[in-house]
């Protein structure tokens, strides 16, 4: 799935299958719902290390949000993959992260 943030560029992220595992290396990740036709994301978050961080919040996401699918894109630079994150959210508002940003205004 490619995903275009706000500067124009685009990002291509992968989706995971239930079998393989995840990488331990950083990247940005995606939780998303629908198919290949039409996928609503949910959630935009960047990890130091993707098998265990982008895994924190997927059974809030199942749970509360209907998240069918985990998508990754490995960077490995904490500044890169930060910057990406805020261009793509610069265009889109996921629920889960509006929710995270709610709660820590609050």
């Amino acid at each position: 799935m490619d995903v275009i943030g706000a500067a124009g560029a685009a990002y291509r992220f992968v989706r995971c299958r239930d079998e393989r595992p995840l990488s331990p290396m950083g990247g940005n990740f995606i939780y998303a719902r629908g198919s290949d036709d039409a996928y609503e994301i949910v959630f935009v978050g960047e990890a130091q290390n993707l098998m265990t961080d982008a895994r924190r919040l997927w059974d809030e996401a199942v749970r509360e949000h209907g998240v069918e699918h985990l998508f990754t894109r490995l960077n490995v630079t904490e500044r890169v993959r930060r910057l990406e994150q805020d261009d793509i959210l610069s265009v889109l508002s996921p629920p889960m992260n509006q929710d995270s940003a709610a709660r820590a205004g609050s």
